[in-house]
């Protein structure tokens, strides 16, 4: 990428999209006037069988406005249920944490049902009276169940009880009886299911709306449309690496890569930071983004960006989306495209051998956990994608995993918490870790328990990546605190 593309510098309303120059894609897009149609929300960009659920999905260009008309509510919420500091999100929530993390704000995000995260807060009885529990999205009766309980458990009349639910779409049953509150849902990262956990913590939502409604009209435009160049970058793209750039944008790149994953099925790697973003490959279009600064500001070695988005949150949530739908335009998929989780019979199997507080299931030859993790990484397939079906704040250290197994092998390496996204790659090496459960959550009403939802979506995944050939590695933590450590340092060793 050359300093002259670098300086390329699309802008509106405060959002800045450095790189992207003209090209032919670009030029055959305007001509058609494909960037008015996305934003006038045409659902046939994709085909006839995408319209149904474009109709809906496109609701994201003008969250901001149903946004708008929720703040007399959210105001009204806020102040009725002001006493109510802790705020959980159970349900997809990768926006919300974004805005949270970058303000500053408390926030519990629930998006994976691992017992140890809903344990902590189960067993704190003064913090649950200080909760509300907001519930944002399908398939959550589950937790609805075990929080509801909780609440029951705890004296609470019914009346009571419901007071600590705030429901986005249909409630279940005994929170539609309890008077819980009932605000209708919506798509988008400006949707309910952001602004009112956000507005409970403490965000004033307002300016991100504010920030959405400037940046809105550009999207219609030919020139100065930041995202307009964003997409046409990410149609050509064969691997997306994602940079934050040290401004206090935390959580964007999460997101982003979401959306990147599930509208074009494009591997995406989150770095840390600047200096372990690494060595980007030639098929691999490495984007930094952040506040306020452009490329040749950045701090730190590794990558240099061939793109730079910076600008206001509220810019960011309509960019990236828009960028996703119109590269997935051109590159003719659909990127409104369900993947529901996939689960199987999480019945444990023999490992290959045992090494300390860790279970290693290989296929290779290795009998060490270094050696496992040389021969995983020897035989990379294209990139290496880490799962870790463990509890993000107590088992936090885990995300340090990523930094060493790209540094030992040079290679792009992606981090989740979690299920792998079903839109992803049919490339890639994949490294899934499990964790022994100490204390688990029964689900009241069922005979399942969220640690035993966890190892069958973990199993589903294992299940599902060798039906497609896809090399795996899978480690089980019999203790998380010492296999953390012991995996950390089984991977440290290959650096030496």
């Amino acid at each position: 990428m050359t300093d002259d593309l670098l300086a390329d510098v699309e802008a509106a309303a405060g959002l800045a999209v450095y790189g992207g120059p003209a090209t032919a894609s670009r030029r055959e897009l305007v001509a058609h006037g494909i960037p008015g149609l996305l934003a006038g929300k045409d659902p046939t960009l994709w085909g006839p069988a995408a319209e149904g659920r474009a109709l809906h999905r496109l609701g994201f260009l003008d969250a901001y406005r149903r946004g708008s008309e929720l703040l007399p509510l959210i105001a009204e919420l806020h102040e009725e249920l002001g006493d109510l500091s802790n705020v959980v999100l159970a349900g997809p929530g990768l926006a919300a944490g974004a805005v949270a993390r970058t303000l500053g704000r408390p926030l519990t995000v629930l998006d994976a049902p691992d017992p140890h995260r809903v344990r902590a807060l189960l067993d704190d009885a003064g913090l649950l009276r200080r909760t509300v529990v907001v519930l944002a999205g399908s398939g959550l009766e589950d937790l609805a169940s075990v929080f509801w309980q909780a609440y029951r458990d705890l004296g609470l009349t019914a009346a009571e009880a419901g007071r600590h639910f705030v429901v986005l779409g249909d409630a279940p049953p005994e929170l539609a009886a309890a008077g819980a509150v009932v605000v209708p849902t919506g798509s988008g990262a400006l949707s309910a299911a952001t602004l009112l956990p956000a507005a409970f913590a403490g965000v004033d939502v307002a300016e991100l709306i504010d920030e959405a409604e400037l940046f809105a009209p550009s999207l219609a435009g030919e020139g100065d449309n930041p995202a307009l160049a964003l997409g046409v970058a990410l149609a050509a793209a064969g691997r997306v690496l994602l940079i934050p750039d040290g401004s206090g944008l935390d959580g964007v790149g999460e997101w982003a890569a979401d959306l990147i994953t599930g509208g074009l099925g494009v591997p995406v790697i989150v770095a840390e930071g600047p200096q372990d973003a690494g060595t980007a490959t030639d098929d691999t279009l490495a984007v930094t983004y952040g506040g306020c600064l452009p490329p040749w500001a950045v701090p730190g070695a590794g990558a240099r960006p061939a793109m730079a988005v910076n600008g206001p949150l509220g810019g960011h949530f309509l960019a990236w989306p828009y960028a996703v739908a119109l590269a997935a335009h051109v590159r003719g998929v659909d990127p409104f495209r369900d993947f529901p989780a996939e689960t199987a019979d999480p019945a444990p199997g023999v490992p290959s051998f045992v090494e300390g507080p860790v279970e290693i299931f290989t296929t290779g030859t290795a009998t060490g956990l270094t050696a496992a993790l040389r021969e995983l990484l020897a035989d990379m397939d294209d990139h290496l994608c880490v799962q870790a079906f463990l509890d993000p704040a107590g088992d936090a250290a885990m995300a340090g995993l990523r930094p060493l197994l790209a540094a030992a092998s040079g290679r792009p390496v992606g981090f989740g918490w979690g299920q792998y996204h079903r839109g992803g790659s049919l490339h890639g090496s994949f490294l899934q870790i499990t964790g022994a459960v100490t204390a688990d959550v029964p689900v009241p009403g069922r005979e399942r328990t969220l640690g035993g939802l966890q190892a069958a979506r973990a199993a589903g995944d294992r299940q599902s990546l060798t039906r497609r050939g896809r090399p795996l590695l899978h480690l089980h933590l019999t203790d998380r605190a010492e296999g953390v450590g012991r995996l950390l340092a089984a991977a440290d060793m290959l650096l030496h």
